[in-house]
């Protein structure tokens, strides 16, 4: 068990159970160093969100420094309203938003290549999505991404003149509202 202190920057053995602030995660490999902060789990470099506790609420801007978020990494927080995401991440895992009930909003920049099956199943209340890139982003699987996501209420924001993209692409063509706006 270590400290409650989030730069503990241990090395830690298959199998050992690690509890940081009453969050118990099981380490998957041989040697792995975590970091975190604001009771977000990384990984040592911070370039990869690891877990989030589903007791987080309210708004979550993740740190520029991450590249991607994990599998389920923010999986069953029902308290989580929106998620600015940083403008270099390029991955987001398979159901990192699953059952994210309270997730109203996601903001999405132009450097995001792939997002994961289901990641953002049954986030029933996603009322806005904000895509800042000028083509729609790859989606694993093609198909559940946005699984029970309210498609005829929640808006899908687009860069000026790239509609008929989003509205030919598989899975963006299911929203009912694509609005272009600009972007500054």
């Amino acid at each position: 068990m270590i400290s409650n202190s989030w730069t503990n920057n241990e090395v830690y053995r298959k199998k050992r159970n690690i509890v940081i602030e009453n969050v118990n995660i099981l380490s998957e490999s041989d040697k792995i160093r975590f970091s975190g902060f604001e009771t977000v789990l990384f990984n040592k470099q911070l370039t990869n969100i690891i877990h989030c506790p589903i007791i987080a609420k309210g708004s979550y801007t993740i740190p520029d420094s991450i590249f991607s978020i994990g599998i389920e990494a923010f999986s069953q927080c029902k308290g989580l309203t929106s998620i600015k995401i940083p403008k270099n991440l390029k991955v987001i895992g398979c159901l990192a938003f699953e059952n994210c009930y309270s997730l109203t909003s996601v903001t999405l920049p132009a450097s995001v290549e792939e997002i994961g099956f289901r990641c953002f199943s049954n986030c029933k209340n996603l009322k806005s999505i904000y895509i800042q890139g000028k083509s729609p982003i790859r989606l694993k699987h093609d198909s559940e991404v946005f699984y029970k996501v309210d498609k005829t209420n929640c808006i899908l924001y687009v860069p000026i003149d790239t509609r008929i993209h989003f509205m030919r692409a598989l899975q963006w063509k299911e929203f009912n509202n694509i609005v272009e706006i600009e972007y500054l």
